[in-house]
């Protein structure tokens, strides 16, 4: 059975390319021209991916990405944003809304064509879940750690998370949409981290929103410590001054409950394995 794929736009010039170079691949492509006309053929169709615009008439990008990725029975299929919105805000919301990738336009159809075949191929087999930052799942930096150990070479595996409670009370005084900002500039914080202090290191983000690093095991002790400056600079900045200045939130989960101090969110890391060097 072909693989099959929906594309919506509401510019046909790009909607045509699109669908012919995708067909001369082998997939069975269908196109739609605005948000509600996406959603409507998403259902009949049942596509293995879906490409989709932002800027589009009647519903745009965003909402129709949000809404199938708050459906349990679609929500694994694949979305890709390809649109022309390219600033670090745009990338959030797409991400936030469930993308699966966010490309921007122009784009090159080669690496396109290979997202598209990765993304229908990690579905198929379970293996992805939502990195809403940007960053590559985790399951691809477990995949490169067992391929160095396999290949002979010295891998450490860490994760990193934030405290759980300082976590649930940051939602709960600032909301939702502050602490996934935080958790988004922590993710780029500690990818750039990674890439300037280390030879060959990856990182990648779990479905729970903690991350993981495969990295020499010479270069853990470096990486920790920059990023606990580093990050701990970050998250205090996202706190409000009072409670940046006292290293912690006074909280009181109900009126009739003791006020409880409660430290600001700190990153916490763990080796889930290490080979010797």
């Amino acid at each position: 059975m072909r693989q099959k794929i929906l594309i919506a736009d509401d510019n046909r010039a790009i909607t045509e390319v699109l669908k012919l170079n995708f067909e001369l691949l082998g997939y069975e492509v269908q196109v739609a021209s605005d948000g509600e006309e996406a959603q409507t053929k998403f259902r009949h169709f049942n596509p293995h991916l879906l490409i989709l615009d932002v800027m589009m008439p009647k519903k745009n990008g965003y909402q129709v990405c949000q809404e199938i990725k708050s459906d349990p029975d679609l929500a694994r299929i694949p979305i890709i944003l390809l649109t022309a919105k390219n600033l670090k805000e745009d990338v959030y919301w797409g991400y936030d809304c469930g993308a699966d990738a966010y490309v921007t336009k122009p784009y090159e159809p080669r690496q396109l064509e290979l997202l598209v075949d990765q993304l229908i191929r990690e579905a198929a087999t379970g293996k992805r879940t939502t990195a809403w930052t940007g960053l590559p799942d985790a399951t691809r930096v477990g995949l490169e750690h067992k391929a160095r150990l396999e290949a002979g070479a010295p891998a450490a595996l860490i994760e990193m998370k934030l405290d759980p409670r300082a976590c649930e009370v940051f939602k709960l005084k600032y909301g939702q949409a502050r602490y996934k900002d935080l958790l988004h500039r922590i993710a780029w914080l500690l990818h750039e981290i990674v890439r300037d202090g280390t030879a060959a290191g990856l990182v990648g983000q779990t479905e729970r929103d903690s991350f993981l690093v495969t990295l020499h095991p010479g270069e853990a002790a470096g990486i920790k410590s920059t990023a606990a400056e580093r990050i701990g600079d970050v998250i205090r900045s996202s706190y409000d001054p009072p409670d940046a200045g006292r290293g912690a939130v006074l909280w009181q989960s109900s009126p009739e409950s003791p006020e409880e101090r409660v430290p600001l969110m700190t990153p916490l890391w763990s080796a889930l394995e290490v080979e010797p060097a």
